[in-house]
């Protein structure tokens, strides 16, 4: 049995079986029992006492040690087929004991009846309880250890000790008593020279001692180092009481004993209202509260008996949670309870169970006396009160579910609301408990917000400025409420200069600096991180290196070097944390606060030599993502050669074009940022491979600025390291921009760059070929162009590629068809259409069915060429779907097609298609001129001309359809067509 053991701590740490001193081993074992009995029966993990046993140097067989140390322990305390002690759990250890058998526990409940005692008036009880408090003390706690965990200790603790010293000679003083206490003053003045209120009370009891010169030399040697250290003089206070002694003052002299205080009528119960102020400035979250309010329905059977309010750091928890309870609080007539549980706030602090059971219990007029001391018979006695009772207890900043299910009431009367970082999916799996999944505020909360502190009128006149703010606070309350409070404090400053200052910290977390640790982005973020598992911190760590919003658990897994089974389990824990929402199955995403304060420890903690092979593993399983995307958007092997990946660098896979186009769609932005990131950090290579994996995705997205920024930057990655073929690759990207825009003498030299470093590159001297026909036919030289593709395809058939000779054979028949050679020119097309298909090239199928149909229409075959011309539309809408790009090659080739299309139906008399794929066309062309005209600079005269041309082209689409409304469109359509390509776009339209 366990009842017979007793330990110290409040001196050297010992231990008695039945009155006999137990054996403890060494100095590192008896500092592991320290750790555990400190704890007060908290599992205690294994790295937590490893970091307390070591601290920075913790060996390589730590866990081993620390497992003997624990089976030591358990030999020398557990008696054979007796109680265990020392219970091992997952990842760590608990001792678990009453806390009367501890010193320090006996001391904790002498001055929690002090504590009681003082509030009901019995000083005497109060000053009998601190008294047996201090008496537990054997000298300084842990003496016999030496480790910076036993010192820290110490300090702790003794502080603890000065407080409870500091409240009994206050007390001892007004009960008129105070001479036994003056050496243990003056000890404790002479090791905290600078603690006032320690002097101040060595003083009254010298002086009350009849010691008036003594009193006046401590306060004269505390002004002096006052003085010599701070820079300071004494307190107000002091200086006030060293005149009265100097001048003796009679009111000084010890009081007599208070008279013993009549017997007290009986007084009424007392109702607890403990419910934090409703912030009269919340706004917002009006669905979740209504929810919340709907789903409790005081008084109904049913009713959940507990509400868990969860979400990330900084997002109001405790504010929506006070005003839930406010508005629940007049149907619990017997009281309202509120705890805040400390659950993650810095160093050491959080409420342990009992502790919190005894506060509720002497909060609902339970005598201390009565309190027992152990926990399950705490929360029996807790239950039992509230039994008849119908009362709402908000336990706030709650850590996990062990810390609050003991305070959980028994009865349906009673309703628990609880705010967590953590999910407590346990407690909800336990309880049935209902859930508020709180979320970052919406663009109108956020806006409103802001209106609620600043004033309407003010935050009215400057939309823009609060649209930035918003933005760079990513909604998030807490940020939103520093920010507002800064504003507040100056309300001359505009709005535009606090959200310029904002955008100028680029994403740092200064500009979110608070007061305290309650107000400050980093602290109240930091609580959560160090919640986390060391593997957990060193994912989110991590992550900030990955630029995009949206994380899949492989990228994390990637960056981590972990196995994805692994990944996916601290992804979870990230999640239950708030530290990261999971979106879809796998798909996780963060505010950009977040990412700043993980990209801080990043920098701070991980090492340079993890952070570049953190950065090469990124690069790489971006690089062969997009490599895989590339390959399904284009079959040719016209690209620079991979290897494998490396170990634990996961590319993602694809099933199809749709979700290689959709995934380039999604994480554009994201490519685009590796790209630069890449010449950056020394990823030259990669940055040269990814610019040209994303090539068919940004031409046919219309992406042209961004095609041309990658290849420039690629260009640049390739010179430094001197690799020709990289610099070949991103000079036919340039090439392909220039194209787009009709600037053919800069696109001939980029290609003759190209096959100048293809020098020794038979096939990717084919495909620069093959791209320097498409300039020719944009030229109009379709016999130089023809010529062109003939010498591409000897080379392509040198190299035995196929695929590679078909599509330069498909720009043969081209060339065929515009030269008059149409029949010919249809066998050789309807050939490579063939090849194409079947080899699943789907970027050159586009213009193979165009070609097809082209000719078709000349030959005067309009039923053939009408099927190509529809399945030529419907292919370039399927590939473009999701895509509002109106600017697009995808979306341009829908237009023509459709502009095709009407012609060929129209010749066939059939009017009514005609009319519509007409309307439609020029319906898209007026999207895309508009687009156009948002591009071009309000000095450039073409914008007025932009801006008449779309006028007229809706005022007609307006008009409705009649006998000769095509004829009238296509008027309009070319002159439409020909002012476009004036101004550089539209040329594209009518060119067959």
């Amino acid at each position: 049995m366990t009842q017979g053991l007793k330990f110290a701590v409040l001196g050297p740490v010992r231990a008695w079986r039945n009155g006999s001193a137990v054996g403890l081993g060494s100095p590192q074992q008896r500092t592991a029992l320290a750790i555990l009995l400190l704890a007060r029966g908290r599992m205690v993990s294994t790295d937590e006492m490893a970091a307390a046993l070591w601290g920075l140097d913790v060996p390589r067989a730590a866990r081993g040690t620390i497992r003997t140390y624990v089976h030591r322990l358990r030999r020398a305390l557990e008696e054979e087929a007796g109680e265990p002690v020392v219970h091992s759990t997952t990842g760590g250890y608990a001792l678990q004991v009453p806390p009367q058998t501890l010193d320090l526990g006996r001391f904790r409940e002498h001055v929690r009846a002090a504590e009681a005692a003082k509030a009901r008036g019995d000083r005497e009880s109060a000053a009998t309880h601190l008294h047996q408090a201090l008496a537990e003390w054997q000298g300084e706690p842990m003496s016999d250890l030496n480790s910076e965990f036993a010192e820290s200790e110490r300090g702790r603790l003794g502080q603890r000790r000065l407080a409870v010293l500091e409240e009994l000679a206050a007390l001892e003083l007004d009960l008129g008593r105070s001479p036994d206490l003056l050496d243990p003053l003056a000890m404790a003045a002479a090791a905290e020279p600078l603690r006032e209120r320690l002097h101040e009370l060595l003083m009254l009891c010298l002086c009350r001692a009849g010691r008036q010169a003594e009193a006046l030399s401590v306060y004269d040697r505390l002004r002096r180092q006052l003085g010599d250290q701070l820079g300071v003089d004494p307190a107000p206070a002091m200086r006030e009481l060293y005149q009265r002694i100097l001048e003796g003052d009679p009111v000084l002299l010890a009081p007599p004993p208070p008279a013993a205080p009549p017997e007290p009528a009986a007084a009424p119960a007392l109702v607890p209202a403990q419910l934090p102020v409703d912030l009269p400035v919340f706004t917002g979250r009006e669905q979740e509260l209504d929810r919340l309010i709907t789903a409790v329905r005081p008084g109904a059977p049913d009713a959940p008996g507990v509400v868990i309010v969860h979400g990330m750091p900084g997002l109001g928890k405790t504010t929506f949670a006070v005003r839930a309870a406010h508005r629940l609080a007049p149907h619990f007539p017997d009281g309202q309870l509120y705890l805040d549980l400390r659950g993650f706030e810095d160093g050491d602090t959080e409420v342990d169970p009992m502790e919190a059971l005894w506060f509720l219990l002497d909060s609902l007029g339970v005598p201390t006396q009565q309190l027992p001391s152990r926990l399950d018979t705490l929360t029996a006695l807790y239950r039992s009160v509230l039994a008849d009772r119908g009362c709402l207890i908000l336990l706030d900043n709650a850590r996990d579910t062990r810390q609050v299910l003991p305070l959980l009431p028994g009865s349906s009367r009673s309703l628990a609301v609880i705010t967590s970082r953590d999910n407590l999916s346990g407690l909800v799996a336990g309880t049935g408990a209902h859930t508020v999944p709180l979320e970052l505020l919406s663009d109108t909360e956020a806006t409103n917000f802001l209106a609620r502190r600043l004033g309407e009128p003010r935050v009215a006149a400057e939309p823009e400025a609060v649209r930035q703010i918003v933005r760079t606070c990513a909604r998030l309350p807490l940020a939103l409420a520093l920010v507002a409070a800064r504003a507040a404090s100056y309300p001359s400053f505009r709005l535009a200069d606090l959200a310029a200052e904002l955008d100028g910290s680029e994403g740092a977390l200064d500009a979110f600096a608070g007061p305290d640790s309650r107000s400050d982005i980093r602290s109240i973020l930091s609580w959560s991180y160090r919640a986390l598992s060391p593997e957990a911190a060193r994912m989110f760590r991590l992550l900030s290196w990955f630029p995009g919003q949206v994380m899949e658990v492989r990228i994390g897994a990637t960056l981590a070097a972990l196995p994805i089974p692994k990944a996916h389990a601290l992804f979870r824990e990230l999640a239950a944390a708030h530290l990261v929402e999971e979106i879809r199955p796998g798909g996780y995403t963060w505010h950009e606060l977040l990412r700043a304060y993980a990209a801080e420890l990043m920098e701070e903690i991980d090492s340079p030599e993890e952070l570049l092979a953190v950065r090469g593993r990124g690069a790489q399983t971006a690089l062969h993502t997009a490599y895989n995307a590339a390959r399904l958007l284009s079959v040719h092997p016209d690209t620079a050669r991979l290897g494998e990946p490396a170990p634990f660098v996961y590319p993602r896979k694809f099933i199809g074009h749709n979700d290689a186009f959709a995934w380039f769609a999604n994480h554009h932005s994201v490519l685009m940022t590796m790209v630069e990131r890449g010449i950056s950090l020394g990823e030259e290579r990669a940055a040269c491979s990814l610019a040209w994996s994303m090539r068919h995705y940004l031409d046919w997205a219309g992406h042209w600025r961004d095609l041309e920024h990658v290849n420039r930057i690629a260009l640049q990655a390739a010179q430094r390291i001197g690799d020709r073929i990289a610099a070949g690759y991103a000079h036919r990207g340039l090439a392909r921009v220039d194209c787009h825009h009709y600037r053919f003498e800069q696109a001939n030299a980029h290609l003759d760059e190209a096959l100048d470093c293809f020098a020794e590159d038979d096939l990717a001297r084919a495909y620069t070929l093959r791209q320097y026909l498409g300039v020719r036919q944009l030229e109009g030289d379709f016999a130089g162009a023809l010529a062109q593709a003939n010498t591409a395809i000897e080379l392509f058939r040198q190299a035995d590629c196929a695929i590679g000779e078909h599509g330069a054979l498909l720009g043969v028949a081209y060339n065929q068809i515009r030269l008059g050679q149409v029949e010919e020119g249809l066998t050789t097309a309807l050939d490579a259409l063939e090849v194409l298909e079947n080899a699943g090239e789907i970027y050159g199928l586009s213009s193979a069915l165009d070609t097809v149909a082209g000719a078709y229409q000349r030959l005067g075959q309009y039923q053939a060429a009408a099927e190509y011309r529809r399945r030529h539309v419907a292919f370039n809408r399927d590939l473009g779907q999701g895509s509002d790009l109106v600017s697009s090659l995808l979306h341009r080739n829908v237009t023509s097609g459709l502009i095709n299309l009407a012609e060929l139906h129209h010749t066939m008399e059939q009017h009514a298609e005609a009319d519509a794929e007409l309307r439609e066309a020029m319906t898209r062309l007026s999207r895309e001129l508009a687009e156009s005209y948002l591009a071009i600079s309000r000095y450039d005269e073409a914008k007025a001309t932009l801006r008449a041309t779309l006028a007229n082209l809706d005022d007609f689409l307006a008009e409705p359809d009649g006998a000769q409304w095509y004829p009238r469109a296509m008027k309009v359509l070319q002159k439409t067509v020909a002012i476009a390509e004036e101004l550089g776009v539209g040329a594209y339209i009518l060119d067959n």
